[in-house]
């Protein structure tokens, strides 16, 4: 596992001179080997262009290449539609290094954990949600986390302020030395808002854009760089695929 960089405060920061490889392939060659260490980025698409595979096949492959452990936190689907949907795309979730180094958590067990006291009262969701990935980190030790999604957190939970929440868990995030993608729908294409409050892309450190063009009855998907600090990478949108043979997504 990664050993986070610390700042003179002690918490940790990002790390440029060390790489989590997405293992999509074509695209880690196009930005200099990977995401650096300790950055936070979104994968910010419209429903459908599959961002949740996205997420879960960098983890998967992190995990199944030996390069890093991680949470999967998912607020739509189930742990056990979860692992249907990217087992049918040819993920092999029974393998047993998966299975031990990739936890998946779901809205239902965020509830279970919570203090009973808050149960039937107010419950400070931003706050638990922390303190349990603070929990995780100290017992399992992971170095990724994925988060589907901010939307979704927010539509659930009924936060009254998202923009000042957000900006509490970058930070919280940063501070455990995770790298962590959070997975953004998009309801409007032609603005380029890059998440739904319109400060996701802004504290972010990177914004991977998943795009879908329809051409007559076809649909081919396209991937994009838009924003990776510390990173020299290629600018433009490129098709993409998934490669089940390899289970690996690949672009050109």
């Amino acid at each position: 596992m990664f050993s986070p960089s610390l700042l003179s405060n002690g918490g940790p920061m990002s790390d440029a001179n060390i790489r989590i490889p997405t293992y999509v392939n074509g695209l880690d060659q196009r930005m200099q080997g990977g995401i650096p260490q300790g950055h936070i980025v979104l994968l910010a698409g419209v429903s459908g262009s599959m961002k949740s595979s996205l997420g879960f096949s960098m983890l998967y492959n992190a995990v199944r290449e030996g390069q890093a452990s991680g949470i999967y936190v998912t607020m739509e689907q189930g742990k056990s539609s979860l692992q249907g949907h990217m087992a049918n795309m040819g993920m092999d979730i029974e393998d047993p290094k998966v299975r031990s180094s990739i936890a998946i958590i779901d809205l239902a067990d965020l509830r279970v954990q919570l203090d009973k006291k808050a149960i039937d009262a107010e419950v400070d969701w931003m706050g638990q949600l922390i303190r349990q990935l603070t929990n995780y980190r100290e017992s399992i030790g992971f170095d990724v986390l994925v988060f589907d999604s901010l939307g979704a957190f927010f539509t659930l939970t009924k936060m009254p302020n998202p923009r000042d929440a957000i900006f509490k868990l970058f930070e919280a995030v940063r501070r455990l030395g995770l790298t962590a993608f959070f997975i953004c729908e998009m309801t409007g294409e032609e603005k380029k808002q890059f998440g739904e409050f319109g400060v996701e892309d802004y504290l972010s450190d990177g914004v991977i854009h998943l795009t879908m063009e329809r051409t007559g009855d076809s649909v081919n998907r396209k991937l994009a760089i838009v924003k990776m600090r510390h990173t020299d990478h290629v600018l433009g949108y490129h098709p993409w695929i998934w490669n089940p043979a390899e289970q690996k997504f690949t672009i050109s």
